[in-house]
């Protein structure tokens, strides 16, 4: 390897050492990491069957350890002082394969910015463990962080998944919904009325459905609409975002002169054609519909898209955790907190 001198400038021997003699030093680790790794791959590191990495290997694990040392950098520490935050925050910030790349079916409609696969975060993980590992036997570190991050990571994964919109697809539902959508019959303005409560109140499918005339409360200095309890959660009023208002205003009246189905309740504000209330299924396919329409493609197509997308347009607006949570009408901040860790541009899964 050309650069193999500066690896062993500080060898005072001229004399070739043993194999076990040419892993890395500390101080190697810390200056010139990549090249440690590289002499770690050839002269230290072996297969699961105990043979030598090929030059192949070895290219592909220098590619993913470097992603790892540049973030380690950008943090403002090293390989030999990474915690376990800092190695769990490395693996969040994995990126899969960009759709548009070869290898990718062609008209495959999937978010051009998505997390690394499971698969991804475990290769990169048992190679920053097997390292690390290392630098432990070798007395440079007391600890391995590695454990402890996959379990971090881990427990993340296994909450529910997060979808929402990147800002500039949620502004293009917003200009579907007021201005494109056909609303030329009483179901389709029913319809738009429903996806406007669902993007502009932040409410889950079932409050949206279940709505009532009066829970509406447009004299308000916030119109709002009220939220019943749901769930162990206490009611509260949703604030309504000021692109809904008006349609929502124009729906509810429709439905106090009675315009909908002959059949349906005086009250439902959303109703099916049998004349009650719209079912659970009804609503998903509605938001469904809408999100193929305005071309976007998550891993979740139904309502908790347009909740969550609601939050985050709020955190995004300079709105705290705790507000949000609070017109959400939740206790727990762990989803708000989990949204603050997405970036504008993310769509889709994010295991954070």
């Amino acid at each position: 390897m050309a650069q193999q001198g500066q690896l062993f400038e500080d060898l005072e021997s001229g004399i070739e050492p043993d194999l076990i003699d040419l892993a890395p030093s500390r101080d190697q680790w810390l200056r010139v990491p990549a090249l440690a790794f590289e002499m770690w791959a050839l002269y230290v590191a072996t297969s699961d069957k105990g043979n030598a990495y090929s030059d192949q290997t070895i290219r592909q694990f220098s590619s993913m350890f470097n992603s790892f040392i540049r973030y380690v950098a950008e943090h403002h520490t090293t390989v030999l002082s990474a915690g376990p935050d800092l190695v769990h925050d490395f693996l969040m910030s994995l990126q899969g394969r960009d759709p548009s790349e070869p290898g990718v079916a062609a008209g495959a409609h999937k978010a051009k910015s998505r997390p690394a696969h499971r698969s991804t975060l475990k290769r990169h993980s048992d190679l920053i463990d097997d390292v690390m590992k290392h630098l432990v036997a070798r007395g440079y570190r007391k600890t391995n962080p590695v454990f402890k991050a996959t379990r971090m990571l881990r427990a993340r994964q296994s909450g529910p998944r997060i979808v929402c919109m990147p800002t500039e697809i949620d502004a293009r539902l917003q200009a579907y919904l007021l201005e494109e959508m056909d609303v030329s019959s009483w179901a389709a303005r029913r319809t738009r009325a429903l996806l406007l409560l669902l993007a502009g109140g932040g409410v889950t499918a079932s409050q949206a459905g279940e709505a009532r005339l009066d829970q509406f409360v447009f004299n308000d200095v916030v119109p709002s609409f009220d939220c019943t309890p749901e769930n162990d959660q206490d009611g509260y009023r949703a604030a309504l975002a000021p692109f809904c208002v008006e349609p929502l205003r124009e729906w509810v009246k429709e439905r106090e002169r009675g315009v909908g189905p002959k059949n349906a309740e005086l009250d439902v504000v959303f109703p099916g054609k049998n004349g009650q209330a719209l079912s659970g299924v009804s609503v998903y396919k509605s938001v469904r519909d809408v999100l193929r329409e305005i071309g976007f493609h998550g891993d979740d197509m139904g309502p908790r898209v347009l909740r969550t997308t609601y939050a985050r347009r709020h955190l995004l607006a300079g709105a705290t955790v705790e507000k949000v949570a609070g017109l959400l009408g939740i206790q727990n901040t762990r989803m708000v907190e989990r949204l603050v860790r997405m970036t504008p541009t993310h769509t889709g899964y994010v295991p954070i």
